[in-house]
């Protein structure tokens, strides 16, 4: 069945939305094709197909929808079995609308991880984007799931004291209670759940509940085999189990030929300043200016956001001539967690995960003049109270890097940075508490 040009814009939601273009990419990865793949099939370009497969075609040319379709060699049925997730497929958190901004090939790793582990967890610094992209990779996989997707929000539980199996408990009463949703025993419909439940569980934020998530996820895969978990976490939980995969940054790179506009980092930032936002079109004048920021701002989705929000209120040039400061960032955004909405809170909810030696240690490294240190000028006894030795700090390094509080610096070996804002967050006076804190490491 070939569609026409109609049934065409149709399958792909009118005139291209951004929030179908995840449905293209999901097309091609359904038939294990690489955009170089899809545009030989098609004849489209490849930056065509990324262009589309991204967002950034909203009214796409008759031809191009044309052979889109006829390579993907999609049916009236297929199309719908290749809706994005149906509201009784998914249920929790939701995937924002937009298209995702990136790298599409490593999206597509992930999804294949996903896809291929009955565990994996997406690993980062807070405001990397671990929860954007887990949604994401769900959203493009619900259909290989005959029960779809549960997201389950585990960040305003109560952090871990020691009592693993209190929080065992809770984690697996959360996830209980939601996937009991709308399928109580008798309703006409309602899916059951046993032993042959097949769907894709997303647990999100679990950093402050370690051993409960672990012990959590190996009850649920015993209980139910042919489930997939899918967990994101500021920080390392195992080795043993699964699959683990570092969320990176945003990067400035963009294609030979395309504007700096098109950079993943400066692309984001100009989405959430609006195009109808009156900076915007002085923005459009200064990109190597937004370049800069987003550099000062580690290319952290949250951090970029934060800062596109500031720029409501005060110009670029003068947000650089102060820094940007962690004062300058945050947001009024409720539906954030709290340890969500800043980014002195978000570093804060990190450093509340680590003991005080860890602490004593992220200060000392704060302190020093460089940026940049390599372990010999950290090595060195020091302890606050007095005491004539204190733990080996090269102990405690692989902790830090381990909740990204710590950067590895990709150029030379064995040579480490705070991440951004690390330093100034740390040495304030006074720092404030988040809500809730966290359990101490180790």
């Amino acid at each position: 069945m070939t569609l026409d040009y109609t049934d065409g814009l149709a399958l792909l939601g009118g005139h291209l939305p951004v929030w179908n273009s995840r449905r293209i990419a999901a097309l091609r990865m359904q038939r294990g094709w690489t955009q170089e793949e899809l545009a030989e099939y098609s004849g489209l370009s490849v930056r065509t197909i990324r262009n589309l497969e991204l967002g950034r075609v909203q009214n796409p040319r008759r031809s191009s929808v044309d052979l889109l379709v006829n390579a993907l060699g999609v049916t009236g049925e297929q199309q719908q079995s290749n809706e994005s997730p149906e509201p009784a497929r998914w249920r929790g958190l939701q995937a924002p609308d937009s298209a995702l901004v990136g790298n599409p090939s490593a999206n597509q790793q992930l999804v294949h991880t996903v896809r291929t582990n009955r565990l994996t967890m997406f690993l980062g610094p807070g405001g990397v984007g671990k929860t954007r992209m887990a949604l994401d990779v769900a959203a493009q996989v619900s259909h290989l799931f005959r029960n779809g997707v549960e997201a389950v929000e585990l960040g305003d539980l109560d952090p871990e004291d020691g009592t693993r199996g209190e929080q065992t408990a809770a984690v697996l009463d959360r996830v209980r209670r939601q996937m009991a949703r709308g399928r109580a025993p008798g309703r006409p419909g309602a899916p059951e759940i046993g032993p042959e439940t097949n769907m894709l569980l997303v647990l999100d934020n679990a950093e402050h509940v370690p051993a409960g998530v672990m012990a959590a996820a190996r009850e649920l895969q015993a209980t139910f085999p042919a489930v997939h978990i899918l967990i994101t976490t500021r920080r390392r939980l195992t080795e043993r189990m699964g699959a683990n995969r570092e969320i990176q940054p945003l990067t400035l790179e963009h294609p030979p030929g395309e504007p700096l506009s098109h950079a993943p980092a400066v692309e984001l930032f100009l989405r959430h300043v609006g195009s109808g936002s009156p900076a915007a079109a002085e923005l459009e004048k200064d990109l190597p200016l937004v370049a800069e920021l987003c550099r000062r701002l580690g290319c952290l989705p949250r951090y970029i956001e934060f800062a596109a929000e500031c720029l409501r209120a005060i110009p670029i040039r003068l947000m650089l001539s102060y820094g940007p400061t962690p004062e300058m960032l945050w947001s009024n955004d409720h539906a954030l967690l709290r340890h969500q909405r800043s980014v002195t809170d978000s570093i804060l909810w990190s450093v509340d995960l680590l003991s005080d030696d860890h602490r004593l240690l992220l200060e000392r490294i704060a302190s020093l003049p460089a940026r940049r240190f390599v372990l010999d000028e950290i090595s060195t006894p020091y302890d606050r109270s007095g005491r004539a030795t204190g733990p080996n700090p090269l102990t405690l390094v692989s902790d830090l890097l381990d909740t990204s509080l710590l950067l590895p610096d990709p150029a030379h070996p064995y040579h480490y940075r705070l991440a951004p804002f690390g330093a100034e967050v740390l040495l304030r006076a006074g720092r404030p508490t988040p809500e809730p804190g966290g359990p101490a490491l180790g």
